[in-house]
């Protein structure tokens, strides 16, 4: 008879555990721990901003290679990060600034800025377009004339352009 009841008892402890994991207070205690956020310890965090701001200045070493070549037979408007910047810069503007970048000199690179003009075929002097890349501060510069009227785009509203932009400008005043 007690080998009847082993069985049985040992159903009912289990029935028991089963019941007593799966109950409404436990389902409430596992939800509150799921929901609280597990960090790393701070030591081994890397800075989001960190990151990408070194990812982004050590991208424009190999911009010092383009000095001395023409910017449509190196691609360098496909060069990231600069293709991805001068579409969010330009947005609409892009087809007439890249419409002055037609007859152009080979691009420029002096202490660290990256510098190119150009303009229409035939249009000298009215239709052109210029930029120049400050690598160091990680700013773009971007300015185009319609009939030497003058739209100037920069990043982070920077005014402070490199002397080769300011030249290209001032012929424009």
């Amino acid at each position: 008879m007690s080998a009847r009841r082993i069985p049985v008892v040992l159903l009912l402890s289990t029935s028991f555990y089963v019941i007593a994991c799966n109950g409404a207070a436990q389902k409430a205690g596992s939800t509150v721990l799921a929901e609280e956020p597990r960090l790393p310890p701070t030591d081994t965090m890397i800075t989001v901003g960190d990151t990408i701001h070194t990812d982004l200045l050590a991208s424009w070493n190999a911009f010092g290679d383009y000095n001395g070549k023409y910017a449509m037979e190196t691609n360098l408007f496909e060069a990231e990060p600069l293709k991805t910047r001068l579409n969010i810069l330009l947005n609409k503007a892009k087809r007439p600034f890249f419409d002055r970048l037609q007859v152009t000199p080979p691009v420029e690179v002096e202490n660290r800025i990256l510098f190119n003009e150009g303009y229409m075929p035939g249009k000298s002097g009215y239709d052109e377009a210029a930029i120049a890349v400050d690598m160091e501060r990680d700013i773009i510069y971007l300015g185009f004339t319609v009939n030497r009227s003058l739209m100037l785009f920069s990043e982070k509203g920077d005014t402070d352009y490199p002397e080769k932009f300011l030249q290209w400008m001032q012929q424009f005043e």
